[in-house]
Order: C-alpha cells, then structure tokens, then sequence
C-alpha cells in the first residue's frame, strides 16, 4: 500500500489471523507409498509449482525417497502432465488428493515437510496449518511469509530451483533439523490467536468510526 499506492503508514493497521485448533479424526488417508513431501492449494501462476517441480527433478535423492503430494488445486492438467513426464518424473511419485481440512491436518502431520514456494502471499494460512500439525516448514523468503513464520521455517528465493532443492534436502534428511524446526513452530503458532484477531480487528473500526 504504501509503495504502489502511497498510502500513509499510519493509515496502515495489520492484522494477523489465528492459528486452526487441532482436530485429527480421520484414520484412513490417501494411499502413499515413501515418505512425501507437501504441496497445497492452487498450483498455477504465482502458486509457483512449476519451479517446485523442477527442483524435484534436480534431485535423485528426492526422486527416490519421497513423494511430491499436491493436496487440492484440481487434478493435474495436460500440461502438468506432460511436464512431468519430460522431466523424467514417474506419474506414480507426484500424487494428487483432496478431501476436507481433516484429511488436509492428518497430510500435514505425515509429511516429512510442508513446502510453500509462492511468489508472494497476503498472508499464508498453510503455513501455520502446517506447524499446528508438527510438520517442518520451508517456504519462499517474500512477501509476508517470513513475517508470519520467523524462525519457525526454512526460508527459500522461489525464483532459484537449486536453493529450493537444497532447501528441501536439508530439511528431510536431518532428523534434528526437522525436530528443531517443528519445536519452533509449536511455539510460533502460540502469537497468532482467533480472539486476538477478532479484538484487533474491533479495534480498527472503532477507531474508523471514532474518526
């Protein structure tokens, strides 16, 4: 707002949402074979999974050993198929699922890490889904999301297929990485709240309305 739109900062209020309560009820879930790695949501434009993709590709490491998951977003199109074919990826290791948020928060806590590599977000729920349900985080290093995450995930530049690669292999082939960074997202989830949300945001209009 105030770069492009030269808004004054202090007509500028933030407020952040809350974190999802945990509720696991779902036994049964979508037949995967290795550990996976998590992709969710809307794949297309600034969702940025072609370039997540093709940081799976670069890797045999991750080829062999794990799974990409898309949860959501639609079935793969004809050309997400082909795509995948010509990268030499095996249909049978990138999978698609869908279902509701208990099916979504029982994924989060299988995952060997939650990927987020958007280009930019308003906000980016997933990412504290992901650490409600203590599954490691890396995400993109732009926009809001190393606000909302602090030090609570492995930050990436989504333009670079290698970082993200690297990124992603240091998380699931270290044991005591993957632990600290779920540790740090039990705690980080604890600043973001429902009823603070909801004060916060009283707390604007009041003060709209009180001019």
């Amino acid at each position: 707002l105030i770069k492009f739109l030269n808004v004054p900062e202090k007509k500028i209020s933030v407020v952040y949402l809350g974190r999802p309560s945990r509720n696991l009820t779902v036994n049964r879930l979508p037949i995967i074979d290795k550990p996976y790695i998590l992709f969710v949501g809307k794949r297309g434009g600034y969702k940025n999974f072609i370039r997540l993709l093709l940081a799976y590709a670069q890797s045999p490491l991750l080829r062999s050993d794990f799974q990409l998951v898309c949860f959501g977003g639609g079935n793969f199109s004809i050309h997400e198929q082909g795509l995948i074919k010509s990268l030499g990826i095996s249909l049978s290791n990138v999978l698609y699922c869908s279902g509701g948020d208990d099916i979504l928060f029982k994924m989060y806590s299988g995952a060997s890490i939650f990927i987020f590599p958007s280009l930019c977000e308003g906000f980016g729920m997933p990412l504290l889904e992901a650490m409600a349900y203590g599954c490691p985080v890396a995400c993109s290093n732009t926009s809001s999301m190393p606000e909302v995450v602090g030090n609570a995930a492995a930050l990436f530049d989504p333009m670079d297929v290698s970082e993200m690669r690297v990124t992603i292999e240091k998380i699931v082939y270290s044991g005591e990485r993957s632990q600290l960074l779920i540790k740090h997202g039990y705690n980080r989830i604890n600043k973001f709240s429902w009823e603070k949300c909801i004060r916060d945001t009283f707390d604007v209009y009041s003060r709209v309305l009180q001019g």
